[in-house]
């Protein structure tokens, strides 16, 4: 009986609704086609093109969206030699003025992506083009592809695409300091395509340019290439992977951060770096060089001098530079010791202690390290190569708590300070509450690899190393989420993943992005097979 009331309501609703959308017409269906282009002055393709001001003409209300990254012009005009109106509000119209001569027989495209919408529904008329030539005809010709991120799994949008023409005048050069003689842009996806090229031979190259110049920032910008100049007419698509540079070394001046410490800041690799005291002291004197965590920047650390300037030498393989520090006061560092993690310890994790200032001794008479029951757990310490973190290896077993003391002197830091007694307690999980994923990898030749798992946020959670196609590669007490899986060919086997040069013309490591996503559930085993092409 409910039922059929249910059903008889539901039924005079729907009859009464019908109803009174007979009698109140609503004006016809949504427009849901796009704005269409009713004429151009000049007409579009125009030949022999003379004129500073075009006009666009639409068969309806439009206006520009996120216009100054979707628009491209190509070739390359400065953006303070052509204007665009009106960039607000509703209009029928764009109009296009030039400032500048152009230049002679060439073919110029005015590719507004999607920035082109119509005012009252937001219909996108897509990737509208304006070309027209200074010459006597069209250059038709095109070349398209693919770009991805050679390191991320996710690529950016409005990424550039640069090609430059090969003649007399072109270097290596010109990618820093020029304009190119096409440009092209992915916008919203990871295809691009640059049109309306004449013939010749060209150095192609991607480029995500944060500040829309068209020229390579080294350091700040990613880049790809195209090892081998492009023939054009070329019919083939073509891929292309983007990448940050890894720069060559240089210092910056150094400053005094502390009454016991100097930062030099630097750009580059400065795993072989050495900072140099010119000035001679006392044989007390005594000096430690780190690396900031958070920034790129070495400490030099220093005790028992006292001085007005210090001058130092900064080398790295046929890099030197020279530099003087006059003293300035400043505090001293005090010493603070924090523990990596707090209440609870994953079982694959380390247990760690950080501290501010390089640890030089520990004394582990002085450390006491017991479990749930009182026991007392062997325990092995170890000073990382960053003279910051105290690593304490022991076996950490589930549904256990632990609770580790350090007396007073057990840690003893650059400058001559100790700790005071301090305490932690950290407890651990079931094995139930986690996963495991079980990976085998198919097809591949090289070796090694490093297999990396990462987080929705691209942050690796665990990393293997394998050697060989038999290394077996098992990730145990994983927490269940969803993670991504990376393949590096780790093709100079130094255990990390290395970039490319432009100018040496050397591409990055290998790197297989897994599209599938890793679903790890508790007390589950997951087995994966991966067949790489």
């Amino acid at each position: 009986m409910n039922y059929i009331k249910t059903i008889s309501f539901v039924f005079f609703c729907l009859f009464f609704t019908q109803c009174a959308k007979r009698g109140f017409p609503e004006g016809g269906p949504k427009d849901e086609n796009p704005p269409m282009l009713i004429n151009a002055i000049p007409k579009e393709n125009s030949s022999n093109f003379n004129e500073n001001r075009i006009r666009l003409y639409f068969d309806e209300y439009i206006k520009l969206d996120d216009f100054r990254k979707q628009l491209v012009v190509s070739p390359p005009i400065k953006k303070s030699s052509y204007s665009i109106s009106p960039q607000s509000g509703a209009s029928k119209y764009i109009q296009i003025d030039i400032n500048e001569d152009l230049s002679k027989n060439t073919t110029y495209v005015f590719n507004f992506g999607q920035s082109i919408v119509d005012n009252n529904e937001g219909n996108i008329l897509p990737f509208f083009k304006y070309v027209f030539s200074t010459g006597k005809y069209i250059d038709s010709l095109k070349i398209s592809g693919n770009i991805k991120n050679a390191f991320k799994r996710n690529s950016d949008k409005f990424i550039s695409t640069l090609l430059y023409q090969i003649d007399e005048n072109y270097s290596d050069s010109l990618i820093y300091n020029s304009l190119p003689t096409y440009v092209g842009s992915t916008l919203d996806s990871t295809y691009f395509e640059i049109s309306n090229i004449k013939k010749g031979k060209y150095l192609l190259i991607a480029l995500n340019d944060f500040n829309n110049n068209y020229k390579f920032d080294p350091g700040i910008e990613e880049m790809g290439f195209v090892k081998d100049f492009i023939e054009i007419p070329y019919s083939e698509e073509i891929n292309l992977e983007i990448f940050k540079e890894e720069l060559e070394f240089k210092s910056s001046k150094p400053f005094i951060e502390t009454s016991n410490k100097i930062g030099f800041g630097f750009r580059g690799d400065y795993e072989n770096v050495n900072i140099e005291l010119i000035d001679s002291f006392e044989n007390d004197f005594k000096s430690i060089i780190t690396k900031n965590k958070e920034t790129d920047t070495l400490n030099y650390w220093f005790s028992n001098i006292k001085f007005d300037s210090l001058r130092f030498v900064v080398k790295n393989n046929n890099y030197e530079d020279f530099y003087t520090v006059k003293y300035k006061e400043k505090e001293k560092d005090s010493l603070i010791i924090a523990p990596s993690i707090k209440g609870s310890i994953d079982l694959n994790d380390d247990f760690k202690l950080y501290s501010n200032i390089p640890i030089i001794n520990i004394n582990s008479d002085l450390i006491s390290l017991v479990n749930k029951d009182s026991i007392s757990i062997p325990f092995e310490t170890k000073i990382e190569k960053n003279n910051f973190d105290i690593v304490f290896d022991f076996e950490i077993l589930p549904n256990d708590k632990y609770s580790l003391s350090l007396l007073p002197n057990a840690l003893n830091d650059f400058l001559g300070s100790t700790n005071d007694t301090i305490s932690y307690s950290f407890t651990t999980k079931s094995r139930s509450e986690y996963g495991t994923v079980k990976l085998g990898i198919q097809n591949l030749k090289s070796y090694p690899i490093i297999v990396q798992l990462s987080d929705a946020k691209e942050i690796v959670v665990r990393q293997k190393i394998l050697n060989s196609p038999s290394d077996p590669c098992n990730f145990k007490n994983l927490k269940p989420s969803t993670y991504f899986i990376k393949i590096i060919i780790d093709e100079n086997k130094n255990k990390k993943w290395d970039t490319g040069s432009f100018l040496e013309r050397k591409v990055p490591e290998k790197i297989y992005h897994i599209e599938e996503e890793i679903n790890v559930r508790a007390n589950w085993i997951l087995e994966e097979k991966i067949i790489l092409d």
